[in-house]
C-alpha cells in the first residue's frame, strides 16, 4: 500500500486572543461540570447580572457607535468593537467621550494614509488607544485589572489547557472532513481504480483521531477539575466584589503569584501614586494595555 497524506487546511489568520476571548473559551471547556460551581466563577465577578439597575450595555455607547459608522469603514468599525479598550467599556457602562471619538478617527486616517485599504485589527487599536482606569470603582477593576488576572493565573494553574482545547477543535474538524472523505469514496465503489483513496486508508486515518482526541478530552476533563479546585480555594477569584477597598483589604490571595500584586493594591488607597507600580506589575506581564493610566480617586 502506498503512503499517502490526508491534508487538513487551517485558517492562517488567526487574532490574538484577549481575555475576553479566554473567558469564553473557559466557559466552553466546563460545559459539562458541575453547573452551580462553574455559575459561580463566572458570576460572581465576572457576569453582568450584579448590573440589573444599569441600562443596557449595548446601548451606552449607541450613539457614538452610529457616528462612528459614518466615519470608519465597516471592517475598522468591526474590529474596534472587539478591542479590549471597548470591551472594558461596554462592560463597565462607560462612554467613550468626544475626545476618544476624535482619537479613534484619526487614527483611522493615519492608517489610512500610511497604507491605503488597510483595516485596523483589535490590537491595533489596543496598541494606539489611552483609556483612563479609575480602579476604586469595583466594576472597573474588575474588567481591567481581576479579568487579564485571573486568565493569566488559570495559564499557571494549567499551561497546557487552552493548548488541549485548541488541539481537540482541531481534531474534531479533522475527523468531521475525514468522514465527508469516506462519505464521497464510499459512493465512489463502483469506480475504485480512480478512487483518491483507499477506504481502508481513510479508516485508519479516522480510527486514529478518534482514539487520539478520546486522549485529549480525558487530559482537558483533568485541567479543568485541577482549575476548579484550585479555584475554591483562591479567594482572589471565588468571592464577589461590590466595594473595590473592602475587596482588597479584606481579600489574601492564596497564590504567591498574585501576593505582589496585592502588597501594590493595598497601598494605593493611602499612596495613589503607586498606580504607576500596579501598571508597570501588569504591563510587564501583557496584562492591561500601553496607554492605560490608573488612578485611584
Amino acid at each position: 500500500m502506498s503512503e499517502f497524506y490526508i491534508v487538513i487546511r487551517e485558517s492562517n489568520h488567526t487574532l490574538q486572543a484577549h481575555y475576553y476571548d479566554y473567558l469564553v473559551l473557559l466557559k466552553k471547556m466546563m460545559a459539562t461540570n458541575d453547573k452551580k460551581t462553574v455559575d459561580d466563577l463566572f458570576d460572581l465577578q465576572f457576569s453582568f447580572r450584579s448590573n440589573k439597575n444599569i441600562v443596557n450595555a449595548c446601548n451606552v455607547n449607541e450613539q457614538q457607535i452610529k457616528i462612528l459608522a459614518r466615519i470608519l469603514c465597516r471592517e475598522s468599525l468591526d474590529s474596534l468593537l472587539q478591542s479590549t479598550w471597548f470591551l472594558r467599556k461596554k462592560y463597565c457602562f462607560v462612554d467613550i467621550t468626544k475626545e476618544e471619538i476624535r482619537d479613534v478617527v484619526s487614527l483611522a486616517r493615519s492608517s489610512h494614509t500610511q497604507q491605503a485599504n488597510s483595516t485596523l485589527t483589535p490590537m491595533d487599536w489596543d496598541k494606539s488607544l489611552k483609556a483612563t482606569v479609575n480602579i476604586n470603582e469595583h466594576m472597573r477593576l474588575i474588567q481591567a485589572v481581576i479579568k487579564p488576572l485571573f486568565i493569566w493565573w488559570v495559564k499557571h494553574v494549567t499551561p497546557q489547557l487552552f493548548t488541549l482545547y485548541q488541539t481537540k477543535r482541531e481534531l474534531e474538524s479533522q475527523i468531521k472532513q475525514c468522514e465527508n472523505i469516506k462519505s464521497f469514496e464510499e459512493k465512489q465503489l463502483s469506480n475504485t481504480s480512480d478512487s483518491f483513496l483507499s477506504l481502508d486508508d481513510i479508516n485508519i486515518k479516522l480510527n486514529s483521531d478518534k482514539v487520539r482526541l478520546i486522549v485529549i478530552n480525558d487530559l482537558l476533563q483533568k485541567d479543568v477539575t485541577l482549575l476548579l479546585d484550585n479555584w475554591k480555594n483562591e479567594p482572589v477569584f471565588n468571592i464577589k466584589i461590590n466595594n473595590t477597598l473592602d475587596y482588597i483589604q479584606k481579600v489574601t490571595p492564596n497564590s504567591e503569584l498574585i501576593k505582589p500584586l496585592w502588597d501594590i493594591l493595598n497601598s494605593i488607597p493611602e499612596h495613589p501614586e503607586n498606580c504607576q507600580k500596579l501598571k508597570d506589575w501588569l504591563l510587564k506581564r501583557e496584562l492591561c494595555l500601553n496607554n492605560d493610566e490608573f488612578l485611584w480617586r
